[in-house]
């Protein structure tokens, strides 16, 4: 009997050589492509279209079924599209989401704006992401059985999933886990967009999203450096470090080499086969 495959979302705001602004990049290009290669793995990896993206350069094609994805936003039917491409030089297939209101006017730096100040709305613009890939399963026909998120950008989805799908049965069994790559302020949240997701959440200005949703996770991944900054980072707020320790979590070490990656892959899938 033919075991079927693990399927496997994976959700990031960059992937290289698309765009590149810290190693989350490089990290869901290198991912990705490892778990691809593996036998029992089926994974496919999705970022926004920014509007500097070139469709020609890296040949986005129209993908039919997601021609139009419909989502509620704001009270209001929102439509948004989603390409295909591949990562260059891989066999992983990547899911572009277009929506110019969020993405088009975005610059290189993607989280900031051309004078370097951090975009207020950053969170709200990725949790569209977030929730167009979710409502996208319904085009595809595709149900992963993991969605692994990373950092603040896509924190939203384990609330978004739990209370606007838990009617869906299809979606009761999709685990969820975030890796998380770094520890900034960029976490701290100073819009209240919860209700235009149509989510119930008592908003604070500042509230630290990472904390909020770091229980609602079925796994949280701290990749560290050797010298420990990201844990030292975390050691410092009290709220997320008890979070942390509270929740399924693990840290494990960011990858420097060949053997190393094929060991964090490695590692990965031990701990979501006991999800």
């Amino acid at each position: 009997m033919i075991t079927p495959k693990t399927k496997i979302l994976f959700l990031t705001t960059e992937i290289s050589p698309f765009n590149e602004v810290y190693q989350l990049a490089e990290f869901s290009k290198k991912f990705s492509n490892i778990i691809n290669d593996k036998e029992n793995f089926d994974i496919r990896i999705s970022q926004p279209k920014y509007g500097f993206i070139s469709e020609r350069k890296y040949i986005l094609r129209e993908v039919i079924r997601l021609k139009e994805v419909p989502i509620n936003f704001d009270n209001k039917e929102k439509i948004v599209s989603i390409k295909s491409a591949f990562i260059p030089n891989t066999r992983v297939q990547v899911y572009f989401l277009l929506d110019n209101d969020s993405f088009f006017d975005v610059n290189p730096f993607i989280y900031k704006s051309k004078n370097g100040i951090f975009i207020k709305d950053n969170f709200q613009r990725f949790s569209i992401f977030s929730q167009a890939l979710l409502e996208s399963f319904k085009k595809l026909f595709w149900y992963p059985d993991i969605i692994v998120c990373n950092d603040w950008q896509t924190a939203m989805l384990p609330m978004l999933l739990k209370n606007n799908y838990k009617n869906d049965e299809k979606y009761n069994n999709i685990k969820t886990v975030n890796f998380i790559h770094t520890i900034d302020k960029n976490r701290k949240i100073e819009i209240d967009c919860f209700k235009k997701f149509d989510l119930d959440v008592n908003y604070k200005k500042g509230m630290d999203i990472l904390s909020e949703s770091m229980d609602l996770f079925d796994l949280n991944i701290l990749l560290d450096s050797k010298d420990n900054k990201v844990s030292k980072k975390l050691d410092k707020s009290k709220i997320l470090k008890s979070k942390y320790e509270k929740s399924n979590s693990k840290t494990l070490l960011y990858p420097e080499d060949t053997d190393s990656w094929n060991l964090l892959a490695d590692e990965f899938i031990s701990l979501i086969s006991k999800l």
